[in-house]
Formats: C-alpha cells, sequence, structure tokens
C-alpha cells in the first residue's frame, strides 16, 4: 500500500518532470528554427541561381555588340551601341580622350586640363566639338 506522501511527491516528480520535458522541447525547437532561419539569410543564391549556374556551365556566353574605343594615350573605354561607337570613330584624337576622361573615367575639366597640359577651356571646346559630330552622325544615320 501506498502513502499518500509517497503519492504526492511522485506526482510533484512527474509534474516537474513533465515541465522540463515540455521545455527542452520547446527551446530545442526554438533552437532548430533559429538556426534554419540564419542559415536561408547567409545563403548567397538560392536554389533558382545554382541551378541555372549548372545548366549553362561550359556554354559560351553571349552578350550584345561591344565595341572598345582607345585614344591616343591608352584610355579606353566600351561602347554597347553601334551607332555610338562609329560616331566615336569620327571623332579625333583629342576630342576621344576628352570625352573618355570626363565620362568614362569621371574626371573633372580641370583635372583633364591639367594631365593634358591645356586649358579648361580648350578641354571645353573639345567637349562641345565631339558633341557636335555626334549629334550630326546622329541626325545623318536616323
Amino acid at each position: 500500500m501506498s502513502t499518500p506522501l509517497y503519492d504526492e511527491a511522485q506526482k510533484m516528480a512527474l509534474a516537474i518532470f513533465d515541465s522540463f520535458s515540455k521545455t527542452a522541447m520547446r527551446n530545442a525547437c526554438r533552437s532548430y528554427l533559429s538556426a534554419k532561419r540564419k542559415r536561408k539569410q547567409k545563403e548567397v543564391v538560392g536554389s533558382e541561381a545554382v541551378q541555372y549556374v549548372i545548366d549553362t556551365h561550359g556554354e559560351t556566353d553571349i552578350y550584345p555588340s561591344e565595341h572598345i574605343i582607345t585614344d591616343s594615350h591608352g584610355h579606353s573605354c566600351v561602347i554597347t551601341t553601334e551607332w555610338l561607337y562609329q560616331a566615336m570613330l569620327q571623332l579625333t584624337e583629342q576630342q576621344k580622350e576628352v570625352l573618355i576622361l570626363e565620362f568614362w573615367y569621371g574626371m573633372m575639366i580641370c583635372s583633364i586640363a591639367e594631365m593634358l597640359h591645356i586649358t579648361e577651356r580648350t578641354v571645353y571646346n573639345r567637349k562641345q566639338s565631339a558633341f557636335r559630330s555626334i549629334r550630326k552622325y546622329y541626325e545623318e544615320k536616323r
């Protein structure tokens, strides 16, 4: 026969074990979900991007027409528009150089003038002359 004190102690032990088990399971579930969220946040690419890379591995890349314009001092730029490429080919070396340095290299007019040992007004005039030539080419071809 069991004593009431023993039954109460057993019930208390079961309640403590039940509470501990539930807490441990809840914490394990939270830890798992947190780790899953962190993994997903750290993923650089999704499965679709990985599949694209796998599917296209070894294939030749096809890009739109790209042309490189180089000035007399070796500064260069890539032009992806056919008509602009053709128009740039018709510019003088000085005009190309000013446009490339300002628009592709991001230099200021004063820096270009200092680099080329010319006045800022000369840089401005070359740029305006280049714009006129490009505009004229565009109007003739369009």
